[in-house]
């Protein structure tokens, strides 16, 4: 049985490999899929490309392959031609074909690896298979990504408890089984959570109050050297006939100062509550 992985691997496989020619002769006769055999791997071409060097111009032939085969056949081979070997393979889109091709009707794909496990069951197989479910959709190849994105009885799901960190994937229909036999390990994850997100709030409960009394004491420290340097101005000028404007700008100096320093803790404090509020 496949694993969750290399079932994800073959539905992103779908819209760029070529298509299994089994699978599309199911409901296709061969003479109407001649013509969309990719000469690379002999299955049915996807995105179709049309080799055109000057080197093959005499041949009768379309050299039809798909856009990855050629891809990966050129990073294998140093650029040569799959034709025969040469350098500057040339090659271009063939629309009208893929247009063609993106008409075919198929079945499932999954449903048709289903169908071939049952033909050849291995023996470790055989409880599975009597569990199978069946999909019935035969439409378009241009509708079959919808299909197994959407609709398809094989679609995997999360399990519901993923917020909180259970990572458990499954075929939909089996997801009751697997709430029903984790119901501990569920219910020991969402407390789990809600007890690091009670630890969370705690703490940035007590970064706000240490942020606002650390605010309170600065606007009292303020207060306190303000009146102090309000004095000491007032008794320089009682004492001086001209008034020390260096002076002044020293207490200026200091007083903006901690201006600074309580706007800063403002801004930290409804930095922490905005953080807060969002959580």
């Amino acid at each position: 049985m496949k694993t969750v992985e290399a079932k994800k691997k073959d539905e992103e496989d779908i819209g760029l490999s070529c298509f299994n020619k089994d699978w599309i002769l199911q409901l296709n006769k061969q003479e109407q899929t001649k013509h969309f055999v990719c000469l690379i791997c002999r299955q049915i071409v996807n995105n179709p490309l049309e080799i055109n060097c000057p080197e093959h111009e005499n041949l009768d032939e379309s050299l039809i392959v798909g856009e990855n085969c050629l891809k990966n056949f050129l990073n294998d081979n140093q650029n040569s031609c799959p034709i025969q070997p040469h350098d500057g393979c040339q090659y271009s889109k063939n629309r009208p074909l893929q247009r063609q091709i993106n008409d075919l009707i198929v079945m499932c794909p999954r449903q048709y690896a289903q169908d071939s496990k049952a033909a050849n069951p291995r023996p470790q197989q055989e409880e599975t298979i009597s569990e199978k479910i069946n999909c019935d959709f035969k439409g378009k190849i241009k509708d079959l990504q919808d299909h197994l994105n959407t609709s398809c009885p094989f679609l995997l799901s999360h399990c519901w408890f993923k917020p909180f960190g259970c990572n458990h994937t499954c075929l939909k229909h089996q997801l009751k089984d697997h709430l029903i036999a984790n119901l501990q390990y569920h219910f020991d994850l969402v407390t789990t959570t809600f007890g690091s997100l009670q630890q969370t709030i705690r703490l940035r409960q007590e970064e706000i109050k240490r942020l606002q009394l650390e605010n309170k004491q600065l606007k009292l420290q303020i207060q306190v050297n303000g009146n102090k340097s309000q004095d000491n101005a007032l008794s320089f000028l009682n004492d001086n006939s001209n008034p020390n404007q260096h002076l002044q700008s020293q207490i200026q100096g200091e007083m903006e100062k901690y201006r600074q320093q309580l706007q800063l803790k403002d801004d930290e404090i409804k930095k922490i509550q905005r953080s807060y509020q969002q959580d």
